[in-house]
């Protein structure tokens, strides 16, 4: 082995998805390092908390490469043991009721068409054109193995003639919004459900609900059974079997920095830590403004804060309710019963995630329900919170309230049945993982933006790297592990080291 790079140290600011697969994949090649949390567990945005009884998960939906047919399958094996999951594969990928219509979005692709010709009759044309799109993306593998900064010519040439279909495809639907493609349909209704179908996300990118229904009509994005914390278990698992360390309640509030080089980080408790190499897995926004003091922050960087578009924010109602939803779609769009004024933001829908297919949230005979509503206004919730704790405590209760009653309108004699209310506000996101304006998964994957790679060094600063959901536009698991392998490898070349994905037939 290299001796440099055998003893070359590396701290990892978060434990979150991308610190524990790039540290991982830094094991896997010889470094040593050390990942330090602000939280008392691993997980960050995925985390997952406990109610008598009752488990909350808002994070994880589906895992693309849940099946060997997506090349995403061998990069997620080599982080998380596959052969410990289970896979549920919906049946619909959300169900969308508006003004007495009910649309629902079927993962497989005939029946989609169906559906949408039996609501759009004279959207033939645009619906066929979709349709053949969703079939069309689910035939693509990701091309994410390999850093671009790591490429030779010889490298770069191959990856265009590999991947010329994917991009072409990137060019046509990555670069059009949901809310313009929907303006195609004549049907007033199909133009405003086209919409829902990811809710309040009409800026993103059409290729965004493209590609999910693409995996799932071929049967590659199912839900892993138990969630996010199964995920968290098994990447911390590998992470550790791997010789890897973790402190947790070490929030750090300076990279250091030493002749145009990071040479470590200090703690809120004052505790510096040394080393040759950090990474940051944190928010990037508190990486460059607040860690590194905005002192290496290109101007690229400053107009992406510009002009970019991070995920909305989220208000989540986790309900524990005393029975079961038989027949139900597993997610759902439908309306409150009544306006839901948040600061500037009104909320006059709900998403609905009802997680009976998994056992592991609820006691036989109940159900965990998660209640989701996307607000722009996070500066609103963090600053009640913190003026006036009173009113914020009441301002939640409301939100329970009104939530719950849209529930008994929609499904008689919930509200009797309610054993568990947690509500977690933006203010929530903020405090637990410091995310920028509470933006859960980055930035939002809109026109131009989605599939575009992002910087994962600072010009002027050595010896430090970026990594997580910031630096692939739509986050997700898959996307995070691959990032903190490009990391991982981008560094190894640096070192004078040949990356390796796996160790001795671990991953595969």
């Amino acid at each position: 082995m290299n001796k440099r790079t055998e003893s070359r140290s590396i701290v990892i600011i978060g434990g979150g998805l991308g610190g524990l697969a790039v540290g991982s994949y830094l094991l896997m090649n010889g470094f040593r390092t050390h990942i330090l949390e602000q939280a008392n567990q691993c997980g960050g945005v995925a985390v997952t908390w406990d109610r008598k009884g009752y488990r909350f998960d808002g994070a994880t939906n589906y895992l693309p490469g849940s099946s060997p047919a997506l090349n995403a399958h061998n990069i997620i094996g080599e982080i998380i043991d596959l052969h410990k999951l289970r896979f549920y594969d919906y049946p619909e990928f959300i169900r969308i009721e508006h003004e007495g219509e009910v649309f629902r979005v079927y993962t497989d692709a005939e029946r989609l068409r169906k559906e949408m010709l039996r609501i759009a009759p004279e959207d033939r044309k645009v619906i066929d054109e979709f349709i053949g799109a969703v079939k069309r993306f689910g035939a693509f593998n990701l091309p994410f193995e390999k850093a671009p900064e790591t490429f030779t010519v010889i490298d770069a040439l191959s990856f265009l003639a590999k991947n010329f279909p994917l991009l072409m495809f990137r060019q046509k639907w990555g670069t059009i919004s949901v809310e313009r493609y929907a303006r195609r349909f004549r049907n007033r209704a199909m133009r405003a459900m086209f919409q829902q179908i990811f809710p309040h996300h009409e800026h993103f990118a059409v290729m965004a609900p493209i590609a999910p229904l693409g995996w799932m009509n071929r049967k590659v994005a199912g839900y892993p059974l138990g969630g996010s914390l199964k995920i968290i278990e098994l990447m911390e698992e590998r992470y550790r079997s791997l010789g890897g360390t973790i402190e947790f309640f070490k929030p750090v509030k300076q990279i250091n920095v030493k002749d145009g080089a990071a040479t470590g980080v200090t703690c809120d408790d004052d505790r510096v830590y040394d080393a040759d190499i950090v990474v940051s897995a944190a928010d990037l926004h508190e990486t460059l403004f607040e860690l590194l003091g905005g002192a290496f922050t290109p101007r690229g960087f400053v107009k992406r804060f510009e002009s970019y578009h991070p995920f909305s924010s989220l208000v989540q109602v986790s309900l524990g309710i005393k029975r079961t939803f038989d027949g139900e779609a597993e997610k759902l769009n439908m309306p409150l019963d009544k306006p839901l004024h948040m600061g500037n933001h009104t909320a006059r829908d709900m998403m609905v995630r009802i997680l009976n297919f998994d056992p592991v949230y609820a006691p036989t005979g109940k159900t965990s329900v998660i209640v989701q509503l996307r607000t722009e206004d996070c500066d609103y919730w963090c600053a009640l919170r913190n003026e006036d704790r009173n009113r914020y405590n009441q301002e939640k209760q409301h939100v329970a309230e009104v939530v719950t009653e849209s529930l008994e309108r929609r499904f008689a004699g919930v509200r009797k049945n309610v054993e568990v209310v947690d509500v977690a506000t933006p203010a929530t996101y903020v405090r637990y993982t410091r995310l920028w304006k509470g933006a859960h998964q980055g930035w939002a994957p809109t026109p131009g933006v989605i599939g575009r790679p992002q910087p994962k060094t600072l010009p002027g600063l050595r010896n430090f790297y970026l990594t997580g959901q910031w630096e692939s536009p739509a986050g997700g698991i898959p996307a995070v592990i691959a990032v903190g392998r490009q990391v991982a490898q981008i560094i190894c070349k640096r070192e004078g080291k040949r990356f390796r994905g796996s160790v001795e037939g671990k991953g595969k």
